[in-house]
């Protein structure tokens, strides 16, 4: 509120989809704008619209099908916003527990997912490993999609370590919906903050004005932008202070 009333535009960017935020916060949540789904979708939260999306179309999803498919990885397909909470799945691996983790957890939104009935748009992709050679199996995706996609390595926030790779339209990441927002309001970009604290910020935070990170947050982060306390010892509230300090220079 705070931030509101000294005129920032606040938005929350997350890998959660508009369902799974709207079931943990109120509705009259401080806020300006949630970006869901790591960037698939914009939602208005005082005007309670959904602003923009962008999803991947019936042929990209076929070709990145196919390909994980052929690899036999564990993955999900997220439908297009605002139904990414829903989902097509690979077949169950019970050797892979965090995609195991993701299925039960989820199970009411997913469904088993074949050649035949691929949707026709769709928000993401999400691989799920949890073998010891993660990190070369992000590099082997994105070399293999990166030219025509948006990879984006996360941590799976059910286990902590596994990984995730998520696979977007190349216009779909958390920065592309803040550079959205920020051109929305004419915004300088030397005006822009972030607070970050996972693999699947580094695109946030590069394209920042002033990019900080939690003091947990995963090792590429802290080697790379300045830091404020833990998330659990008030992070925001010092990033707030930070950023004031900043931008009166």
């Amino acid at each position: 509120m705070e931030a509101q009333a000294k005129g920032a535009i606040c938005a929350i960017a997350t890998g959660r989809s508009l369902y799974g935020v709207l079931t943990e916060l109120s509705p009259d949540f401080p806020l300006d704008y949630l970006i869901f789904s790591s960037g698939a979708g914009i939602y208005d939260w005082k005007n309670k619209q959904l602003l923009h999306h962008t999803p991947l179309g019936g042929a990209e999803i076929r070709k990145i099908f196919e390909h994980l498919i052929e690899k036999n990885l564990d993955f999900t397909i997220q439908l297009e916003a605002p139904d990414s909470h829903r989902f097509l799945h690979s077949k169950e691996n019970t050797a892979n527990s965090d995609f195991m983790l993701r299925l039960n957890y989820h199970g009411e939104h997913g469904k088993l997912v074949s050649s035949d009935l691929l949707p026709h748009s769709a928000s993401e992709f999400i691989v799920i490993h949890t073998h010891p050679a993660s990190n070369e199996r992000y590099q082997e995706l994105w070399k293999e999609f990166s030219v025509e996609f948006n990879v984006v390595r996360a941590t799976s926030p059910f286990d902590g370590k596994s990984l995730w790779v998520e696979i977007f339209h190349p216009k779909v990441s958390k920065a592309h919906a803040a550079d959205w927002i920020r051109e929305r309001h004419n915004i300088s970009p030397t005006q822009t903050c972030a607070l970050g604290n996972d693999y699947n910020d580094l695109q946030l935070l590069s394209w920042a004005g002033h990019p900080l990170v939690v003091a947990d947050s995963a090792p590429e982060l802290l080697e790379k932008y300045p830091q404020v306390p833990k998330h659990t010892e008030n992070a925001f509230y010092h990033a707030c202070k930070e950023w004031w300090k900043r931008l009166k220079r």
